[in-house]
C-alpha cells in the first residue's frame, strides 16, 4: 500500500499533471484487495498525491512554451517551476523539473566526461536485412512498444510498416568505450568486443530512423557500457566469428549461444560480387534512437521526466564491401524471443563490411505528446532487453515467489577505514557508523517477475557490500558495491533497482551441509582480480536479528539505491533519482559462526582491502527470503541526484560501477 499510493505521491510531486484521481484509486484498491488492514495506509498515501497534484495549467502554443523551457532552462538554479502543459518531454525535463529538484548545484551547464563521439577503428561485419513478423507489426500497433505511450493525437513511435530489420554482427578490434582510470582524467581503455544487434525501422509524425531493440555481446564490462552508456540494450553471450582475412568461400560460420540455446548460426558465408563502397557507407549511415535509462524501468513513475533518447549518427569509412549469400538458422526461447522478430530466416539481402566507423552520440527529446503516459511494457520486449532462458529447470514459482527465496547467507561485519570508502558515498550520504556488513546469499531461486504470464526462476550467488549510512538524518543502508554471478540478475538489478551490480564468477560452499560444525568457503573473482575469500564454521543456533541482514524494522531495514547508473552524458536533463525501499525479510534458521577469515582484494576496480580493515568483528549464517516494499521517505523518494555532485561521483566510481 505506501509502494503504490507513495508512487502516486511522488508522480504528483514531480508531475502535476500526470495525477490523476484513477491513480490514487488504484492505490486504494490494490491495498485493500491485498489485506484490509493496508486500507488506511492507502488512503494516507493516496490523500497525499491529491493533494500534491496542483491545479492544471492550460497549454501554451509551442513558441511560448519553447520560450519558457529556455527561460527556465537559464533560472534551473532556484528550484525550477510546474511544467506547463504542452511542453516536449525534454523541454520538461531541462525546465528544472519542480522544487524537488532544488538540490541541484548552481545554474551553468557541467561539463560531461563522457565524448560525443567515438571512432571504431577496423571493424569487420556481416550485415543481413530479414522481414519483420507480422506478430510483431501487430503487436506494436497495439501497444507502442518502442517509445513513448502517448495520446491519439501523437501516436508515438511505431514500426515502420514498410520497413525491414537489420542484422549485424560485427568484430570491434578496437573499441575505445571505456576508461583505465577516471572518465576524461585518464586515457581511454579499449574493450575489443563481438556485438549482435538487431535495429527495427521506426516511424514516429513523419520521421523515420531505427532502433537496436535487441543485441548480444560477449564481454560484459563492454555489455553494461553499452546498456549505460548508449541505451543499447546488449546481454552476455558466446559468440564465434571468422577469422582476420578468413575467405569468403562458404567454409566461415558465425555462432551465437546464450545461456545454453544457440540463438543464431551462420554458415556457408559466400562471396557473390562487388558492392559500391558508397552504398555500403550509407547502408550504416542511419539514425538508432536508443532509450535511455531508466526507461527501461515501468515502475520509474516520477523518473518519467528522465525518459530521454539517445540519438546515435553513424559516419562509416568502408574499405571493403561485398555481397554474400548466407543461410541463417535462428532458435525461438520462451525467455529470449530472438526469432519473434522475424517472419523468417531467409535474407533479404547480405553484405560483408570492412572498415571504420564514427558514432557521435547527443541525448534527444521524447516527440511532444499533449498528455504523456507510461509506456507500455510488453513482456516479449521486456524478455528481449534483459530476459534469458531457464539454467536450473524443477523449481516451483509462483506470483508469491520472493525476488531471493530460501536464500542460504553468510555475514560478517568488519570495521570501515572511514576515510578510504567516503569518496564512493553517492551525494548527500554520510556515514552513520564506522563498520559494515558484507553479505553473500545464494537465491533458490530469485525471481524475475516482469516477463507477463511466464516467470523466471534464477538460482544464483551474490554479495552485498553495505554501509549503515544516513541521508538527510535517516538511518539508510547503502550497498556500495552488488557481486552477482547470473547476468539477468545483474541486468534486473540495475535496470529496475539501481543496485550497483556486477558479474563475478562466485563459489559458495557448505560442507556436509547448512548445520552445526559445517564448514563454509566462498571465493570472488572477476575478470583475473581475487576479491573475496571466506572461510568459517557454522556453529549453534541463535535468535534476534542482525541489521543489514534480516532486521525488518522500519529504522533498520531502509535501503538507499541510486536508479539508474546511467552515463552522464548531459547533467541537466539527464539524471538519476534516489529511491529508498525496504527489505522485508522472513528468517527460517539462523546460527552463529567461528573461526571466520577473511581475504579481500585491493584493486581499484573493488578495493574491498581498503574500504574493510582488521579482522571479523562478527558473523553468522541465516536462510531467508527477502523481498521488497517501497518506504516513503516523503521529499527524498525519487528526488534527483545534484548534477555537479552526481558527475563528480559518477566519475570517481566509474572503475567500481563499471569495470
Amino acid at each position: 500500500s505506501h509502494m503504490v499510493g507513495g508512487h502516486c505521491a511522488g508522480l504528483c510531486r514531480q508531475w502535476p499533471s500526470f495525477c490523476r484521481l484513477s491513480l490514487a484509486v488504484v492505490a486504494f484498491a490494490v491495498a485493500s484487495a491485498v489485506s484490509e488492514g493496508c486500507a488506511a495506509a492507502a488512503v494516507e498515501e493516496a490523500a497525499g498525491c491529491l493533494a500534491a497534484a496542483a491545479p492544471l495549467k492550460p497549454p501554451l502554443p509551442p513558441s511560448a512554451a519553447a520560450a519558457a523551457a529556455v527561460a527556465a532552462v537559464a533560472r534551473s538554479g532556484d528550484g525550477g517551476t510546474d511544467a506547463p502543459g504542452g511542453l516536449s518531454m525534454l523541454q520538461f525535463s531541462a525546465s528544472g523539473q519542480r522544487a524537488a529538484d532544488n538540490r541541484i548545484s548552481g545554474s551553468r551547464r557541467v561539463v560531461s566526461p563522457v565524448p560525443t563521439t567515438q571512432t571504431f577503428l577496423g571493424f569487420r561485419m556481416l550485415y543481413v536485412t530479414l522481414p519483420i513478423s507480422q506478430a510483431l507489426k501487430d503487436q506494436t500497433a497495439n501497444h507502442l512498444l518502442f517509445g513513448l505511450d502517448s495520446d491519439a493525437s501523437h501516436g508515438g513511435m511505431d514500426v515502420d510498416p514498410e520497413g525491414i530489420a537489420h542484422l549485424s554482427v560485427t568484430h570491434y578490434p578496437d573499441a575505445p568505450i571505456s576508461w583505465v582510470g577516471e572518465p576524461g582524467n585518464s586515457d581511454t581503455l579499449s574493450l575489443p568486443h563481438l556485438l549482435l544487434k538487431v535495429q527495427l525501422p521506426l516511424v514516429d509524425a513523419g520521421r523515420k530512423f531505427f532502433q537496436t531493440s535487441y543485441a548480444l555481446i560477449d564481454d560484459d564490462r563492454a555489455m553494461m557500457i553499452l546498456r549505460l552508456g548508449s541505451g543499447i540494450p546488449a546481454k552476455l553471450a558466446n559468440m564465434s566469428f571468422p577469422a582476420d582475412g578468413a575467405a569468403l568461400d562458404g567454409a566461415a560460420t558465425i555462432n551465437v549461444t546464450r545461456r545454453g540455446v544457440n540463438l543464431l548460426q551462420v554458415s556457408g558465408i559466400r562471396d557473390a560480387g562487388d558492392y559500391d563502397l558508397q552504398q555500403a557507407e550509407d547502408l550504416l549511415a542511419k539514425v538508432d534512437m536508443t532509450w535511455g535509462t531508466p526507461i527501461t524501468n515501468y515502475m520509474a513513475g516520477p523518473g518519467l521526466m528522465n525518459m530521454t533518447f539517445f540519438q546515435h549518427t553513424t559516419k562509416a569509412t568502408v574499405r571493403k564491401a561485398r555481397k554474400v549469400d548466407v543461410s541463417l538458422t535462428i532458435k525461438h526461447d520462451d525467455f529470449d524471443p530472438f526469432a519473434w522478430i522475424f517472419a523468417d530466416s531467409r535474407p533479404l539481402d547480405a553484405w560483408w563490411l570492412e572498415g571504420n566507423l564514427e558514432v557521435t552520440t547527443k541525448v534527444d527529446m521524447i516527440p511532444e505528446a499533449q498528455d504523456p503516459q507510461m509506456p507500455h511494457m510488453d513482456a516479449n520486449i521486456t524478455a528481449l532487453r534483459t530476459s534469458g532462458a531457464v539454467l536450473t529447470h524443477g523449481l516451483n514459482v509462483t506470483d508469491r515467489s520472493s525476488s531471493c527465496s530460501n536464500a542460504d547467507v553468510i555475514w560478517t561485519r568488519m570495521k570501515l577505514n572511514t576515510e578510504k570508502i567516503a569518496p564512493y558515498l553517492p551525494p548527500g550520504f554520510s556515514l552513520e557508523k564506522d563498520d559494515g556488513v558484507m553479505m553473500l546469499q545464494r537465491c533458490q531461486p530469485g525471481v524475475f517477475k516482469l516477463l507477463g504470464d511466464l516467470k523466471l526462476p534464477l538460482v544464483y550467488n551474490e554479495l552485498w557490500v553495505n554501509v549503515f549510512g544516513t541521508y538527510d538524518d535517516t538511518p539508510i543502508l547503502l550497498p556500495i558495491l552488488l557481486l552477482v554471478d547470473d547476468d539477468v540478475a545483474v541486468m534486473a538489478g540495475q535496470d529496475y533497482g539501481g543496485t550497483p551490480k556486477k558479474l563475478a564468477n562466485l563459489t559458495f560452499t557448505m560442507t556436509p551441509d547448512s548445520g552445526a560444525n559445517s564448514s563454509v568457503f566462498a571465493s570472488i573473482n572477476r575478470h583475473g582480480r581475487q576479491i573475496f575469500k571466506f572461510t568459517g564454521r557454522i556453529g549453534a543456533e541463535t535468535t534476534g536479528t542482525v541489521r543489514g541482514v534480516n532486521d525488518n524494522t522500519r529504522k533498520n531495514s531502509r535501503f538507499g539505491f541510486v536508479m539508474a547508473h546511467q552515463f552522464p552524458r548531459d547533467g541537466i536533463v539527464d539524471r538519476p533519482m534516489y529511491i529508498f525501499p525496504r527489505g522485508v525479510q522472513s528468517t527460517y534458521k539462523q546460527r552463529e559462526m567461528t573461526d571466520l577469515a577473511v581475504e579481500l582484494g585491493h584493486a581499484k576496480e573493488e578495493p574491498l582491502g581498503e574500504w574493510f580493515v582488521g579482522e571479523p568483528l562478527a558473523g553468522g549464517y541465516v536462510q531467508q527470503s527477502r523481498d521488497w516494499g517501497m518506504d516513503m521517505m516523503r521529499g527524498n523518494n525519487f528526488q534527483k541526484l545534484p548534477t555537479d555532485e552526481w558527475i563528480a561521483w559518477w566519475t570517481r566510481s566509474f572503475q567500481m560501477l563499471h569495470m
